[in-house]
Formats: structure tokens, sequence, C-alpha cells
């Protein structure tokens, strides 16, 4: 009976340690990285991002994802990839976050107007981690805050001043 519960608890411990790790980063809390396309938040100040908290589209924010993918879905040889620097991933983002991205979120013929497209991408260090992924969002060109999904917010932003 004693072995099992030095086997046993171990496993809970274990457990509620990771239980904890996850409670501690809060709901809605992923990196620039795991963001999926629908969620909606406030974009960083800074440059060098950390945690992004999502936030309930039909709250106050500032952009939406409507692209994240691995830049490099598949390794053409078994070496690493080379980072592909800013340019080249700029000329990324013209080619898969453009209108016809908007459009296949947003519905065919309902481009909003208002809307610019911002993106985070990879340095070059993360990029060496396997972190390739390259997130592009929509949000105000004057930095109102928006107040519902832009994928269902009909004509155009519904934004409330900053």
């Amino acid at each position: 009976m004693r072995r099992i519960a030095w086997v046993i608890v171990p496993i809970v411990l274990v457990g509620l340690l990771g239980l904890a790790v996850f409670a501690a980063r809060g709901p809605g809390a992923t990196t620039a990285f795991t963001l999926v396309p629908g969620d909606c938040f406030d974009i960083p100040a800074d440059a060098q991002i950390g945690d992004i908290p999502t936030l309930d589209c039909a709250k106050p924010h500032d952009a939406e994802v409507f692209v994240a993918v691995k830049m490099i879905a598949e390794q053409p040889t078994a070496g690493p990839v080379a980072y592909p620097g800013a340019g080249q991933i700029a000329v990324w983002v013209e080619n898969n976050c453009g209108l016809a991205a908007e459009e296949a979120y947003l519905g065919a013929g309902s481009r909003k107007t208002g809307l610019v497209v911002g993106y985070f991408f990879p340095d070059a260090d993360a990029w060496a981690h396997g972190q390739q992924q390259v997130t592009c969002y929509l949000h105000t060109a004057g930095g109102s805050k928006l107040t519902t999904s832009v994928r269902s917010a009909g004509t155009g932003p519904s934004a409330s001043p900053s």
C-alpha cells in the first residue's frame, strides 16, 4: 500500500503543479506564435513581444488575427532552413495576407474600409528555435478600438474612440 502511495502522490503533485503553471498564465494568454485566426488582442507597444493576452472580440480591442501560418510548412531538405530576413518575410506577408486572404476571412466582397494589415514575425533567434509562424492581423488605421469581430462586423469596422 505504501508503494502505491509513493507512486500516486508524485503524479498528483506534478499534475497540480502543471495546473498551477497553466493557471498562472491566465485565461487567454498566448504568444505571437500561437495566435490563431479569430483571436482578438491589444497590439503590444514593445517590439520584443512576450505573452499576448487574447480578448473577447465583443469587448474593446486593437486587432484581430486573420492569418496565422508557419512560413515554411515543410522543409525541402533535412537541414535547417535559413532565416529569410525581414524583407523576404514582408514579401511573404504581401502574398499571403493580402486582399484575397482578407476576403477569405471577412467574406467575399466585404472589404472593411479603415482596416489595415499588421503582422508579427519571428526574429532570427526564434526562427532558429523552430518558431516560424507569421501572424497577420487587421486593425484600424487610426488606432481606434474595435468593439466586435471584424469577420462579423457587417459593412465596416465597429470602432469606438481610443
